[in-house]
C-alpha cells in the first residue's frame, strides 16, 4: 500500500529534497470553512443516457452486494460512497451503450495526478486510485475492457465532446455548467472545496487570505468554487488565484513557499496531509538510491 500512497507526491518531494529543502517541521492546516460543498458524478456525452444507465444500474448493483464498501474502505479506511441502491429503469433509446459493447472497451477520461481518486503508479507508472477500482469492476460486469486515458482536465468537456473518451470519471464534481453540458450519474461521494495552507503562514480564515497567493487546478471546480466567492476572491494577491496544471503543481507551490495558501478537494487534500511523512521518506529512499 505504502507504493500506491508514493506515487502521487514523490515528484513533489524529490524536487523538494534536490532543492535542499527540508520540510520536517511543517505543519499543513485544512481550514474549517469551506469555500463550497459538492459530489462527485461520472459525466457522459449529453446524449449518451444508454451508456450512463447502464454504468449506473451496475454500480446500484456494486452497492447492494458490499463491493462498492469494499473498495471504498480499501482507499479510505469506511465506506464513503453515496451509491444509490436503486435508480428507475432505464427508458434510454440511444446507441452508446451498444457502441461500448461492439468495441468492447471503455475509455475512461482521467486526470492521473489526482490521488486518491487516479494518480500513476511511481514505479510501475500504472494509474491508480479509487475511480480506477471502481471502473475497472464496472467494466468486468458489463463484459468490456477498460482504458484509461489521461487528459488535460481543463478540457475535459472538449475531450469528452470530441469522442477521445467516452466519460469523464475522475473526481469529477457536479456544478450548474457540468449539468447542462453532461449527462451524469447519480451522486456516488461528498466532497467540499477547502483552503490548504501551512501552519506558518498565519492562515486561519478564509478572511485571512487579504493580499496572499493562493493557487489551484485550472479546470476544477476549485475555480467555481473561487469564482462564487467574490469577497474572498477580490482581497487576493492580484485578484485572483494563480492557476496551475494539477493539484501536484499546487502543492509544491504552497511547499515551496512561492504561495500561501491552495483551494482543492478536500479529499484530495487530506489524502496529500495524511500520507505526507510517508510518501516524503520514500522520495528520499528513492534519491538515495539513484
Amino acid at each position: 500500500m505504502k507504493k500506491m500512497l508514493a506515487a502521487a507526491l514523490t515528484l513533489v518531494m524529490t524536487a523538494l529534497l534536490f532543492a535542499g529543502c527540508s520540510k520536517k517541521d511543517v505543519e499543513y492546516v485544512v481550514l474549517d470553512e469551506a469555500l463550497s460543498e459538492e459530489q462527485y458524478a461520472i459525466g457522459f456525452r449529453k446524449e449518451d443516457q444508454a451508456l450512463r444507465d447502464e454504468v449506473q444500474r451496475i454500480l446500484c448493483e456494486m452497492k447492494k452486494d458490499g463491493t462498492a464498501a469494499e473498495i471504498a474502505t480499501k482507499w479510505f479506511g469506511e465506506d464513503t460512497s453515496t451509491i444509490p441502491e436503486s435508480v428507475p429503469e432505464s427508458t434510454a433509446t440511444d446507441d452508446s451503450l451498444q457502441k461500448v459493447k461492439d468495441k468492447g472497451v471503455l475509455v475512461m477520461g482521467l486526470d492521473d495526478s489526482f490521488p486518491p481518486m487516479g494518480y500513476r503508479d511511481q514505479e510501475s507508472g500504472e494509474i491508480i486510485g479509487y475511480d480506477i477500482d471502481m471502473a475497472a469492476e464496472v467494466c468486468e460486469r458489463m463484459g468490456v475492457e477498460l482504458q484509461l486515458e489521461p487528459i488535460t482536465w481543463a478540457y475535459n468537456v472538449e475531450e469528452l465532446n470530441q469522442g477521445t473518451v467516452d466519460c469523464l470519471w475522475n473526481g469529477l464534481s457536479i456544478s450548474e455548467e457540468r449539468q447542462e453540458k453532461l449527462c451524469l450519474s447519480e451522486p456516488y461521494m461528498e466532497n467540499r472545496q477547502v483552503v490548504v495552507t501551512l501552519k506558518d503562514n498565519g492562515i486561519a480564515a478564509v478572511a485571512d487570505l487579504k493580499d496572499k497567493v493562493v493557487v489551484l487546478q485550472d479546470g476544477s471546480t476549485a475555480v467555481e468554487a473561487l469564482e462564487g466567492r467574490q469577497d474572498i476572491k477580490s482581497i487576493l494577491s492580484g485578484g485572483d488565484a494563480v492557476r496551475v496544471p494539477n493539484n501536484v503543481l499546487a502543492m509544491y507551490e504552497l511547499q515551496q513557499g512561492t504561495s500561501d495558501a491552495v483551494i482543492m478537494d478536500e479529499i484530495v487534500a487530506r489524502y496529500y496531509i495524511a500520507h505526507l511523512t510517508e510518501l516524503e521518506q520514500e522520495a528520499e529512499n528513492n534519491s538515495t538510491a539513484e
